[in-house]
């Protein structure tokens, strides 16, 4: 047994060593301060027993303090998994903004890395003690809803034991944290001093003066390992921060976005040169905020134009965090239908937001759509069957003309087969009524065509159910149709017309869904069935008429 794992792991790592292996760089800090340490991550898809990568590249603008390799293996359910891991400790030769050049190794490359050192803090260059904080935010005045990066930094030159701080709490505010807490070194007056950091994105909800509360910090200074600590506890200032009110320029009705850039992207998921009418296009729309979150992220409303049908989807958000805060991203694909061919025109998007850097409204903007579509739907819909209808009477109208023509030329031979045929039609008609009066005197028929029809009903429930609970739209959506063509609908009808059956909003919405995730781009892989069956379910059939079918919604 223990040979035959040996064996597969071998060969699993053989067969790791077949493929293309990747060579990734990453740093745990991208912006950091004059002095300070950053730390380089080389990881490699494989296990190195032997040689390093080539780190010269990185002493032109760096100076390497400490390096250090691991090795990592792994095997799960059969999967086996190996990678090397260099930790590099960095410190900058200069101010500015830097890059962590390209570094190979075994023919793989990684992605040079841009990195913005920042001037020494004027605050912090005459400082003498052994344990101190920096705080500081990237801006002192801000707007209502609008970000604020907020970051406190605590300096130690001393060990320090049963440290505590306090959490950061902010009246009137949502305060988020960015990012994990940060640890490295740096050098002040020729000092050494660890560095524990930690960032926020502080959201205030009213106007006027936003006071952040300075840290606190209790803890002991380490005598070693048998000699008891030195208490020590360390504050500093709050911040005082000006919060200026929404502008009464900016658009009443829309969503109120201060940020520092938003921008709105569009594609076409699909071929819009090529539009058939009554088949769907999609167009996904990507709205991106830096400085909000997506929850602060307006919904994507198009106007309603003639002959185009909207079914969205359900919208996808996603929040980005860096050290400049926070990027908001909502995403929505919507399919569009167009009921008619020819040129439609989908009107622009605008969607204001206020830039807090500039001071001024600006717009995000998806330019006009013009769409034209040819062609004809692939499935008629109702006012289609009543023209192709409307047509077939006027060709039969039209072809009973030339013999009626024929009529007034043939008079004589007309009237001598006229009355025959009258007579024919007469007894026809008597036949049909004596057939009629003879079913109705039937004291059986009465409880039997209810139950005839009660039953093709409970089939097609069970249709229904069957469909639904297995996640088929399509078969849904036919099984449905039939049911209402049991209960007397017309056979043109679609799923709009069958929300006369309920008075449930919930129930409409379910039909509209259905519909949309037939048209959907992504097809019916996930639709769920079971709360349109349940509604479908709650159903009563009207008893107070005599049980006979429901009218036709488009009698002839």
């Amino acid at each position: 047994m223990v040979r035959h794992f040996l064996f597969v792991v071998f060969f699993s790592l053989l067969a790791n060593q077949a493929f293309a292996v990747a060579f990734e760089a990453s740093v745990d800090r991208a912006n950091i301060g004059e002095g300070e340490s950053l730390t380089l991550t080389l990881r490699y898809n494989s296990n190195v027993f032997s040689g390093d990568p080539d780190l010269s590249p990185l002493q032109q603008q760096f100076t390497i303090i400490n390096q250090q390799r691991k090795n990592s293996f792994q095997y799960i359910d059969g999967k086996s998994e190996s990678w090397t891991v260099w930790t590099v400790t960095l410190t900058p030769k200069r101010k500015g903004n830097l890059v962590l050049p390209s570094i190979e190794y075994k023919g793989e490359r990684t992605k040079p890395i841009q990195i913005n050192v920042n001037k020494l803090d004027p605050s912090l260059k005459n400082q003498q003690k052994d344990v101190f904080f920096h705080t500081q935010t990237d801006i002192k005045t801000s707007y209502v809803q609008g970000q604020i990066v907020y970051s406190e930094k605590l300096y130690f030159s001393v060990p320090l034991d049963n440290s505590q701080l306090n959490e950061v709490e902010v009246e009137d505010a949502v305060v988020q944290a960015l990012g994990e807490t940060k640890q490295y070194r740096t050098q002040l007056n020729g000092r050494n001093f660890d560095v524990y950091e930690r960032r926020y994105v502080i959201f205030p909800q009213t106007s006027g003066d936003l006071i952040i509360p300075g840290p606190r910090y209790s803890g002991e200074i380490s005598n070693g390992r048998w000699r008891p600590g030195r208490p020590i506890s360390v504050s500093h200032p709050p911040i005082r921060i000006q919060v200026l009110p929404q502008p009464a320029s900016y658009p009443q009705a829309d969503t109120w976005l201060p940020a520092k850039n938003v921008s709105l992207d569009y594609k076409w998921l699909g071929d819009v040169s090529n539009l058939n009418q009554g088949e769907p296009i999609t167009l996904s729309l990507t709205l991106k905020a830096q400085g909000l979150g997506a929850a602060q992220l307006p919904k994507f409303e198009l106007m309603d134009i003639p002959n185009l049908k909207y079914y969205p989807e359900q919208a996808q958000s996603q929040d980005m965090s860096d050290d400049n805060g926070i990027t908001g991203t909502v995403t929505q694909n919507i399919a569009i239908v167009a009921t008619q061919s020819g040129e439609i025109r989908l009107p622009e998007i605008r969607i204001p937001w206020f830039d807090i850097t500039a001071g001024r409204i600006e717009y995000a903007v998806m330019p006009a759509q013009t769409l034209m579509v040819s062609g004809a739907p692939k499935t008629p819909t109702t006012n289609q069957t009543q023209a192709l209808n409307a047509a077939s009477s006027d060709a039969l109208s039209n072809d009973n003309q030339p013999t009626a023509n024929a009529m007034n030329m043939t008079q004589d031979t007309a009237s001598a087969k006229f009355w025959p045929v009258l007579s024919l039609i007469f007894m026809t008609l008597w036949l049909i009524t004596s057939y009629l009066l003879w079913r109705k005197h039937q004291p059986q028929q009465q409880d039997t065509e209810p139950d005839t029809q009660s039953h093709t009903i409970s089939s097609r429930l069970k249709d229904i159910k069957k469909a639904c609970r297995n996640n088929d739209a399509k078969a849904a959506r036919h099984a449905i149709l039939n049911w209402a063509h049991a209960q007397g609908f017309d056979q043109s009808i679609g799923l709009a017309q069958l929300t006369v059956l309920s008075d449930s909003a919930e129930f409409k919405q379910a039909l509209q869904e259905l519909d949309y995730t037939l048209y959907s781009a992504n097809g019916n892989s996930a639709w769920q069935g079971e709360y349109l069956w349940q509604l479908i379910r709650a159903i009563k059939p009207s008893r107070s008429q005599e049980p006979s079918p429901l009218q036709p919604l488009y009698p002839n």
